[in-house]
């Protein structure tokens, strides 16, 4: 019997992989072992000059994958802008995100956009694009509630979330209690790593800072130590291997995990899975579908005072409330499966 073909489409941004480029690895992996011919249809995204979303758009829009090679592809997932304007007879769109500049970050300092009358009509085009080929999909689903959201408030389209499980999902572990919060990810604005570094002039001398990932804030965080005398208790790992970094996970005293209005995120999901408490804010969009104050985590205001605060508990709680944390956090995604994930996409194939 034929397997069945499985294209994904994906915008790559060449030389940059980050949180949704292993989305995409894994789905490609979980596919073929699920018994799928799968691959992975990736066009490289530029977002700049502004004019380039919409060429980028209608790149994906005459893109002809009803066969390859004589052969039917039988099924297309769309995810991230602008890869779902895709045409295909049977296309299922799992939306990681939209182009948020155009959408919820309008009018804030983390999109380019203005309200010219230029800026107009490409975020207007945006939205048509949008609208037209998400609503073609047979099945649409989000990576987290909080893209679902999004995507009923500006779109009115609705949607259902389906979550799936971090890279190294079964090799998570938990082990000490060492004296050092754990920040893993981007290097980026909405990342707020600047606030983690504010915060811990406050917080007991004991503790230190462990900062994984590279991108482009690296310049700013790094005279941001040095501008508070923190170079002893503040150290940039840079880019960390797997390994390593599952051993992060399992020694810390807890992870900052804050980012501005997240999508899904990762970092919440394997900070759990290592039975490890989160320390949030009120702003952090995805990661609060999982992280509840006090209970496996604390959730607070965008104050360096107050995050201060919250690492000095989890400092003063060793072995003790910190460990119901981690195993409340446990307990809520260990269950969170690749399964349930390959039957909820394939199921326009059954």
């Amino acid at each position: 019997m034929r397997k069945k073909k499985v294209a994904i489409c994906h915008a790559q941004v060449p030389f940059f992989s980050g949180g949704a480029e292993i989305h995409i690895e894994q789905l490609y992996e979980n596919l073929k072992r699920h018994g799928y011919e799968a691959d992975l249809i990736k066009i490289p995204f530029k977002w700049y000059p502004k004019e380039n979303l919409i060429k980028n758009a209608f790149l994906w829009r005459m893109i002809d994958l009803s066969e390859s090679n004589g052969e039917e592809i039988d099924l297309v997932i769309g995810t991230k802008f602008p890869s779902y304007g895709i045409k295909h007879s049977n296309k299922v769109t799992w939306l990681i995100h939209q182009y948020r500049q155009a959408y919820d970050l309008f009018g804030t300092e983390f999109s380019d956009f203005t309200d010219s009358l230029e800026d107009t009509a490409i975020r207007n085009s945006i939205r048509h694009f949008d609208n037209v080929s998400l609503t073609e999909s047979k099945k649409i689903y989000t990576n987290a509630a909080n893209t679902k959201n999004r995507l009923k408030i500006f779109n009115n389209i609705e949607s259902e979330v389906l979550y799936h499980p971090p890279k190294h999902v079964g090799k998570y572990f938990n082990d000490n209690e060492d004296n050092y919060i754990l920040s893993i990810g981007r290097l980026d604005k909405l990342k707020r790593i600047d606030l983690l570094i504010e915060a811990m002039r406050y917080t007991d001398k004991n503790i230190t800072c462990l900062i994984g990932g590279t991108g482009p804030e690296e310049n700013n965080l790094n005279k941001l130590v040095d501008k508070y005398s923190l170079g002893d208790r503040v150290k940039f790992l840079g880019f960390v291997e797997d390994k390593d970094l599952i051993d992060l996970y399992a020694n810390c005293l807890g992870v900052f995990y804050a980012p501005k209005d997240e999508d899904y995120g990762y970092i919440t999901l394997e900070a759990f899975l290592s039975k490890k408490p989160v320390i949030t804010c009120v702003d952090s969009g995805g990661v609060l579908e999982f992280v509840k104050n006090n209970e496996n985590g604390f959730i607070c205001n965008v104050e360096s005072t107050l995050l201060a605060e919250k690492i000095n508990i989890l400092y003063s709680n060793k072995g003790s409330k910190n460990k119901e944390f981690g195993e409340n956090g446990y307990s809520l995604v260990k269950d969170i499966s690749w399964d349930n994930v390959i039957e909820k996409l394939t199921i326009t194939l059954k």
